[in-house]
């Protein structure tokens, strides 16, 4: 057995190996996967919604954060208008009324929500992007994680707001996944990403800790990397559900993907020493090196696929040449 092979067959190997994890981890905690704690009581709790040019979709974000099944006295929303150069502010503005309205120059998403964070004195606070929609009930499957000492941060359940286009169809596909996924990798402690649809957080760790990070591609990965070097879990909710707009373009969902995985790569850089520490749980002794050789195992699989389709090109190009044409 030559060492191409080796490579294949511990590729494969892995393969075989998470997916009967990931199935194990979840049918063993079948009760779990679709009940969520009922709060002892329903606490105050502030929405951010950042928007930079949002005006034909954050009036119908608002609206749906207003009429939450939620006890009214209890939740307020700040929106943020990011310096948007169409009609966000005016669109905003119509619901002064019922919401506060932040307008500031365009700095980000990131120090838009801490912007927001300063006017924040309830003991919850949720994001919630300004393309997003969640279910009328979606807050009170989220809130009872929360009283768990140990939880700082609860995830919902994201799906698309439309599937109706080919890259839509593509994403629908990878979403059902990852409603399986991000639930499996909450009961194993291996969150680390809080999605800006409809996460919600202790507001004392948010303060305490300096809210959301500025200097990075992906602040919603870099809190959950936080959350675990603090020393905290991340839950998720299957009953919490956020509806959102995808990209709606191969290029713009390339973007996306791109700006990910940059993300993933500068947070573990950061977070390094959470790599193979026992005290950061499953996602130092585990996650993280799992997820380091899939890396190098795609970077190799995509190396010696475009080398052998290149190869392969050359050989017979050169057959061409020699012979006049190709057997």
């Amino acid at each position: 057995m030559n060492p191409l092979d080796m490579v294949y067959i511990l590729f494969f190997s892995l393969m075989i190996f998470s997916s009967s994890l990931w199935l194990l981890v979840y049918f063993k905690n079948l009760g779990k996967v679709s009940s969520d704690p009922e709060p002892e009581e329903y606490r105050d709790i502030s929405f951010i919604v950042p928007a930079y040019n949002e005006e034909d979709c954050v009036g119908e974000t608002v609206k749906a954060l207003l009429n939450m099944d939620y006890p009214e006295d209890k939740k307020e929303i700040i929106a943020v208008n990011d310096g948007s150069t169409d009609g966000t502010l005016q669109v905003l503005e119509e619901f002064e009324e019922d919401i506060t309205v932040i307008d500031k120059e365009n700095t980000g998403k990131a120090d838009s929500m801490n912007r927001a964070l300063e006017e924040v004195d309830t003991e919850y606070v949720a994001c919630m992007d300004a393309d997003s929609v969640p279910s009328e009930d979606y807050l009170k499957s989220m809130v009872g994680h929360l009283e768990r000492e140990d939880v700082a941060g609860v995830t919902p359940t994201m799906k698309l707001k439309s599937d109706s286009g080919l890259v839509e169809k593509i994403q629908w596909t990878e979403y059902v996944y990852q409603i399986f996924l991000r639930k499996v990798f909450a009961l194993f402690q291996v969150q680390y990403v809080m999605p800006g649809p409809g996460s919600v957080y202790k507001s004392s760790f948010l303060k305490d800790t300096g809210g959301w990070e500025t200097d990075t591609h992906t602040e919603d990965m870099e809190i959950a990397f936080r959350m675990v070097s603090e020393g905290y879990n991340v839950e998720n909710s299957t009953n919490a559900v956020v509806k959102t707009s995808p990209p709606s373009s191969m290029a713009a969902l390339f973007r996306q993907r791109i700006r990910w995985y940059k993300g993933y790569i500068e947070n573990f850089i950061n977070y390094k020493s959470l790599f193979g520490n026992p005290d950061s749980g499953n996602m130092g002794v585990f996650l993280l090196p799992l997820n380091t050789v899939w890396i190098l195992m795609m970077v190799f699989l995509l190396g010696h696929t475009s080398f052998s389709i290149m190869n392969s090109v050359f050989q017979k190009a050169n057959t061409y040449l020699m012979l006049g044409y190709v057997p």
